[in-house]
Parts: C-alpha cells; structure tokens; sequence
C-alpha cells in the first residue's frame, strides 16, 4: 500500500503575490515545488493593504490571508492589538482544522510560532520553523517599538525573547537559512542535533546568463539608458537595505564615472524604515534625475538583472539575501557587504566585490575596484554562476521535500 502524503500548513505573515520580498518569494517557490512533488500545501498568511482575494490558489498552493492588514513591524503598541489578533485567528484555524494537515512549517520566528509551536504539540502534529533572519535572534522586539513603549518595551523584549526561545525548543526541526543563522540558534537554547540547514533557492533557469543582444534588447523594453554603464540596486528602499547611503554617495560616484547610471528598482511601501520619499527628494534636489534613476517596485527581477552591468548590495544586514544569488545566476558581477549568505559566495576579485557596513568610502571604493575590472566582468560572472550550483530550486525543494517526509512517516 502506498502511504498517504503528508499535507503542509505553510505559515507566513507576507507571501508573494503580491507582496515582493526575499521571505514573500521564497515561501511562495518552495511551498509551490512541494506542491508540485505531491505534497499538498495550503499557505495561512496575513492580509494585505489594499486587500488581496482572502483565499485563491497560486501555482498549485492554496493561499488564505486573514486579518489584520497593514504595517506590524515598528507599530509599537498598535501592533500588540493586531498581533494578538492575529494569532487568535491562526489559533482557531489550527484547532478546527486538524485533521486537513500533518505538518506545519512556519516562516520566522517572531510571532507566529509563540502559538503554532504549542498547539502542534497539544494537537499531535510535526512542526518546523524556518529562521529568516539573524535580525529575528537579536531583536525580538523592534528599536522603534521599544521606544514608543519606553520601559514597558525592555520588559516585552525579555517576555518575548524567552518566549521565542521556548517555541524554537520544542520544535521538531528548526531550518537555519544560513551557516550565520545556524551559529546563533545554540546560544537561543536549540539542539544542533535539531538544526538543519537548507539555504534558500534560486530558479536557475529564469535566472540565466544573457547576451549582448538580449541585455540590449531589455533595456529598451524597460526604458533604461543603452549606452550607460549601469549598476543596479534592487531591492526594499529600507534604510537597513543600505540604499540611503547608496544614493548619498551618487555626486561622488559620478564625478569619477561620468558614464555611470545608478538605476534603483523597489518600494519601499510597507517598510517600518521606509526611505523612499527621502531618496525621491534627495535625487531632485541634487539634481541627480540623469545619474539616478527610480524605476518602482517590479515582478520583473530577473529583467533587470539581465540588463545591468553591476549589481549592488549594501544592506546593514541580511537573513539570507536572495537578491544576491539571483544576480550571480545571471552572471552579473555583484557588489555587497559580508551579510547573511554573500559571506560564503561573494569572493573579492573572483565572484564580486565586498566591503563593510554602513561604510560610504569602502562602498565608493568597491565601485571604483568593480569599474576598473570590467576586461574581467565575464569571468567573474561564469565563476558566480557556477557558486549558486547548491542552491538552485530543485535541490533545495528536494532536501525539503525528504524532510517533510521523514517527518511524518
């Protein structure tokens, strides 16, 4: 007799579509892969604003958003209200349906496993929780709702810390995305023997080398400049992604490279640390309309990868860092500081270009390097793409998929 699939709870506060973010992006290709080899998969997100469908099925995977709506993160007291919420309709959704799924797999460990966690254990069911970011480890609690909270938000801090340490510790597997991320989970109290470690993915195949012709041809179609050396900043236009001071040091760049276009693709709506409107102003006022171009959010990511000549990555701090590997797997030479996986992928001079956070001349520096190796930009492009070898989809949705089957068998 051929034993039943196991059938998942995927449990994450955005996912894409239409939310267009690392996590959102990665639940949304993973839950859809297992799908795909058999494992029925059902998505429990949060709604968003403006609202999208309360339940549709996307690529095979049925996707509910329930409410609240809107910004949590830096919401300070506000948030308590709608997380608690929140939770409680989670909660509900988990109890009454018991018997729709075997396994819950949860993205991020700040709120959602404070509940998942002890009712799979109540209710007799397998759970995993996937860490997102080493941000979710050293700060349970946001600075900015710290601050509005004033002495209450130290005490929540150290409240929701031991309670994320104790949802983490009873487990079944946690996922560490990263080897940074797998470092820090003994010191929260997790078994090694309990951490996996599986990386995020990369479609290998829409994220492809392109030739001169087809890079010529996107950048008509997407309206960038054909004769520029362009170098590209895709991503949140958050103030942790780095892209203030990107964009502060455009004077400075484009008085050493004339021919240099900065072209910043993203939003920054739904961000606690937006920066987009600062980044709109400061562009007008330095009169940078020709060297700086904001092109807005896009699901056309591997478009504009294809089209650029460099790629930059200047963030204060990344879980994983998607961004980067799928502009390795285009073979466009990336820039980036020592955060989350370009740890392990970006090697000076042989896969991309690196320097420190929140350092303005270092960055500066890195570009200048980058520029000044352009006779070698195919070649590092072929080597960068031959990094991401581990961490294209299918193998990643594999070790998921043997998990989940191990899990439940």
């Amino acid at each position: 007799m051929i034993p039943r699939a196991p059938q998942l709870y995927w449990l994450t506060e955005e996912f894409f579509p239409p939310q267009i973010g690392g996590v959102e992006i990665m639940v949304s290709r993973l839950s859809q892969g297992l799908s795909a080899r058999g494992l029925p998969t059902s998505v429990i997100t949060r709604q968003t604003e403006p609202a999208s469908p309360a339940a549709e099925t996307i690529g095979g995977v049925c996707v509910r958003r329930i409410e609240p709506s809107g910004q949590i993160k830096g919401a300070g007291w506000r948030a308590v209200t709608h997380m608690l919420g929140y939770l409680s309709r989670l909660g509900r959704i988990l109890v009454h349906e018991r018997s729709h799924y075997d396994l819950v797999v949860i993205s991020g460990m700040k709120i959602i496993p404070l509940v998942a966690v002890p009712l799979c254990r109540l209710l007799h069911k397998r759970c995993i929780v996937r860490v997102e970011s080493t941000f979710e480890l050293h700060e349970p609690l946001s600075a900015q709702s710290r601050g509005e909270m004033r002495w209450l938000g130290a005490v929540l801090q150290r409240s929701l810390a031991a309670l994320q340490r104790g949802a983490l510790q009873r487990a079944d597997w946690v996922i560490a995305i990263s080897p940074e991320i797998e470092q820090l989970l003994p010191a929260a109290g997790v078994s090694r023997a309990r951490i996996v470690t599986i990386p995020n993915a990369v479609d290998a195949q829409r994220f492809s080398p392109a030739s001169a012709q087809r890079r010529q041809e996107l950048r008509t179609r997407l309206g960038l400049p054909a004769d520029r050396t362009l170098l590209l900043y895709i991503g949140r236009l958050s103030r942790a992604k780095g892209v203030d001071m990107l964009v502060q040091a455009a004077p400075q760049l484009m008085s050493r490279h004339p021919q240099l276009c900065l072209i910043i693709v993203g939003s920054g709506q739904g961000s606690f640390d937006d920066c987009e409107a600062e980044l709109a102003g400061f562009v007008r006022n330095a009169g940078l309309h020709d060297a700086v171009r904001m092109y807005g959010a896009t699901d056309r990511v591997a478009d504009y990868l294809q089209a650029a000549d460099l790629c930059i990555f200047p963030s204060d701090y990344e879980g994983f860092g998607v961004g980067l590997i799928e502009a390795l797997a285009t073979g466009t030479p990336v820039l980036s500081t020592p955060v989350g996986i370009a740890r392990e992928l970006v090697r000076e001079g042989e896969t991309g270009f690196g320097f420190p956070t929140r350092d303005p001349a270092a960055m500066v520096g890195a570009i200048d390097a980058a520029l000044a190796a352009r006779s070698r930009w195919t070649a590092i492009g072929q080597r960068a793409r031959a990094a991401i070898k581990p961490y294209e989809l299918d193998s990643v949705v594999t070790r998921y998929e043997s998990l989940c089957r191990e899990l439940t068998a």
